[in-house]
């Protein structure tokens, strides 16, 4: 699978404390895309996402997908990934615990892993996966925020939570408590055909639609060997959130299957 992640610190923020990373796992088999969004004071969120995300993916790493038939896999998978955003929930609590400075950090985590087809994910916080073709673009990911708790509840409209004032605040992160629960999804890509899968922070969907984003993607040149020019499409999804006032990092992580 071709991928390619970007991140940038914005318009108007003096750290970026989004972090991310991709890699191939199992042999090459695999393809592990993970962003992080972190917060907290001075450069403590800048902290808590890169933790979060070495830690992370430390775990899935070191846990090799060894069971034989396709049930037993996702079964396993699922309890890697799971146990994976524990551990860095372990490790960022514990740091947010043991040194002043760092008290109170958290951050979101997202992350998808692609194995023979299918897409695992997990998320916490509102770090978002969507799945975009040209027939669809659907987000995986259910954000744990205020907002999406109202929208849940039919207390506001689609509309009105675009410009909700409190759009920033999230139910559940990585680190705040000593025990988090992670979403866990999954997908088979088969069923999508073709397409692109997009992880990206808050600083990218709270200032571009996801319909602007799959133009994007599917209006992006192509490579000498016919595969979209994933470089070009990250940094053209960051530079439209920058365009629209870029008041948060920006990470976008790319994938075409």
């Amino acid at each position: 699978m071709k991928f390619f992640g970007k991140s940038d610190i914005g318009m108007q923020r003096k750290i970026n404390q989004d972090s991310f990373k991709c890699l191939s796992l199992w042999g090459g088999e695999a393809s592990l895309l993970v962003v992080c969004d972190g917060m907290g004071g001075h450069k403590a969120g800048e902290i808590a996402s890169s933790r979060a995300v070495s830690a992370f993916c430390d775990k899935m790493v070191a846990s090799p997908c060894i069971s034989e038939t396709p049930a037993e896999q996702a079964y396993e998978i699922r309890h890697t990934m799971i146990s994976a955003a524990k551990a860095a929930n372990r490790i960022i609590y514990r740091m947010s615990n043991d040194f002043d400075e760092l008290s109170g950090m958290g951050t979101t985590l997202v992350a998808g892993l692609i194995y023979q087809d299918q897409l695992f994910c997990v998320n916490i916080g509102d770090s978002r996966l969507y799945i975009m073709t040209e027939l669809e673009t659907r987000q995986i990911t259910h954000d744990h925020s205020f907002v999406q708790y109202l929208l849940d509840y039919g207390k506001i409209t689609p509309e009105e939570a675009r410009i909700y004032p409190r759009k920033n605040v999230i139910t559940q992160a990585v680190g705040i408590n000593p025990n988090t629960e992670a979403d866990f999804f999954c997908v088979r890509l088969n069923d999508w055909g073709s397409g692109y899968l997009l992880l990206c922070s808050d600083g990218l969907s709270n200032y571009v639609d996801s319909a602007a984003m799959t133009k994007v993607l599917y209006s992006a040149p192509k490579c000498e060997d016919g595969s979209t020019d994933l470089e070009f499409a990250a940094d053209k999804l960051i530079s439209l959130a920058n365009a629209a006032g870029g008041a948060d990092n920006i990470t976008a992580v790319v994938a075409q299957f």
